[in-house]
């Protein structure tokens, strides 16, 4: 009676596998990427042909089109680590969107089922549809949704972190190309060549337990699989061609998919895979391949550690919701070399052979300029639509009653320009000074320091914060030269 039950079992899985849809730019071998539209249709069609997928709309693009995303759920665990992956932020880089539907069909296929014994998987394989048709960087609106993860201008952005927000995933992935094929390189003499980098956050302010994890045990198990596999890897760096400026790890703004849920402490990855030369479809099959290969093995190493990660992760956010007056937080930084340069390998561009490059003006070290102690509270005000808009947009805690003697405010006394991260912001000169609660000619809202985004909240809220609100669009009125900066620390 088990034989048999078993074998009806199998049959019906058989049966549902030759049922299910093949990844559009697979069936036509990679000669044109998926279209936005084929996207939406394939979801649908593989989650309702499986039975293991869930297929959900988290919202609606700037140019009207569906956004589909793919939930996968645990098989037995009922506290499993929690994974999200989303891709093509940029529709100009096509391999992130068609290596995350190669990794749905063979879920629904019943590939790597062993990773649902303890782990739950969202998918999100197109965030830009429009971006995606017309092979362009920006969304119908003209945003860089990978630029606007903080006021989040674009309905793209607000419904990933919607998603994000929904079940607070333990892992995120965030899945981009890059494109080495520029002339300055050329006239260097020589490309990067990575098929695949992978980047941690590097913002000081996301614990340090997370980077060091995803730096000395992911990124190490994700090149050991690439390379089996007969692909390049390398740590994410950016940077001009070696004699025309420095080379580092990316940026320390959280206004893009990696960073903005590493300040929250996520355990979150960028993935570059290499672009064509015609930044379209040149080589689309290997770069597929690269980008699917490097999932897999994040996917393996995060089933394999899983508790390890969820304590971690739940322990440093614990962290953040018990975050005590007076402690410290980087406002402002930048990346400085260490006593070691970096060997570069490239690949030629004369001759086509590999090479290698001694690159003195590296920057890896990320280091504290400006810091601030945490307050107890803001006090923010309660006319000011835009902040309030913004404190619920990110679903930030704040009540309207509360019980306080003094705050202290900012007074900017002058604007000087300043250049950190090869980015020009303002940075002002303030004087502080404490004010009575009885002379508040204003209503506030009391925005408690002890939640999960502490240390977003000091970011975003000091005014010598080179990456505060008031350099984003939108907000520069709150830094103003001869006025007062409107939030108010409650000390």
């Amino acid at each position: 009676m088990k034989n048999t039950a078993f074998l009806v079992a199998l049959l019906l899985l058989v049966s549902c596998s030759s049922n299910l849809p093949e990844p559009p730019a697979l069936k036509r071998n990679f000669q044109t990427p998926t279209s936005s539209a084929e996207v939406r249709e394939f979801t649908r069609q593989v989650a309702g042909t499986s039975g293991r997928l869930h297929y959900e709309i988290i919202g609606i693009s700037e140019g009207g089109s569906e956004l589909a995303s793919i939930k996968v759920a645990p098989a037995r665990s009922e506290s499993p680590l929690r994974v999200l992956i989303f891709a093509q932020q940029h529709g100009n880089e096509q391999s992130s969107k068609e290596a995350s539907l190669l990794l749905i069909h063979d879920l629904a296929m019943g590939k790597h089922a062993h990773w649902l014994d303890n782990m739950e998987i969202w998918i999100v394989p197109q965030v830009n549809p429009e971006g995606s048709d017309e092979n362009q960087r920006r969304n119908a609106g003209g945003i860089d949704l990978n630029r606007d993860h903080v006021v989040q201008l674009a309905p793209e952005t607000r419904a990933l972190h919607k998603v994000f927000r929904s079940f607070m995933p333990h892992i995120t992935i965030d899945i981009h190309e890059y494109y080495p094929f520029r002339e300055s390189w050329a006239e260097f003499g020589g490309y990067k060549n990575f098929e695949v980098q992978v980047g941690i956050p590097t913002n000081p302010n996301v614990a340090e337990e997370l980077r060091e994890f995803g730096l000395s045990r992911a990124l190490p198990h994700i090149e050991k699989h690439l390379n089996e596999k007969g692909f390049s890897f390398h740590n994410y760096i950016v940077g001009p061609a070696p004699n025309l400026g420095r080379t580092r790890h990316s940026t320390v703004d959280f206004d893009d998919g990696r960073q903005s849920f590493a300040i929250l402490n996520t355990l979150s990855f960028i993935y570059e895979g290499i672009n064509g030369r015609d930044g379209f479809t040149e080589n689309l099959e290997r770069r597929t391949h690269g980008q699917y290969e490097a999932l897999i093995a994040l996917l393996d190493f995060s089933h394999a550690n899983a508790q390890s990660i969820i304590e971690k992760v739940e322990n440093t956010r614990q962290e953040l919701h018990h975050a005590k007056a007076g402690e410290t937080v980087a406002i402002r930084m930048e990346h400085f070399p260490d006593s070691n340069p970096l060997m570069l390998p490239l690949v030629s561009s004369k001759t086509g052979l590999d090479t290698l490059v001694v690159v003195e003006n590296y920057h890896p070290k990320v280091k504290t300029t400006l810091q601030v102690q945490r307050p107890r509270a803001y006090l923010v005000p309660q006319n000011d639509t835009l902040l309030m808009q913004f404190l619920d947009l990110h679903d930030i805690t704040y009540r309207h009653e509360y019980n306080t003697h003094t705050a202290s405010q900012y007074f900017v006394e002058s604007i000087e320009t300043s250049t950190d991260e090869e980015l020009r912001n303002r940075y002002p000169d303030v004087t502080t000074k404490e004010i009575i609660a009885e002379a508040l000619n204003e209503t506030y809202v009391w925005v408690p320091i002890n939640q999960l985004h502490t240390n977003f909240l000091v970011s975003v809220f000091e005014p010598q914060s080179m990456l505060g609100l008031a350099q984003r669009p939108g907000f520069e009125y709150l830094l103003q030269e001869g006025t007062p900066f409107p939030i108010l620390r409650v000390e």
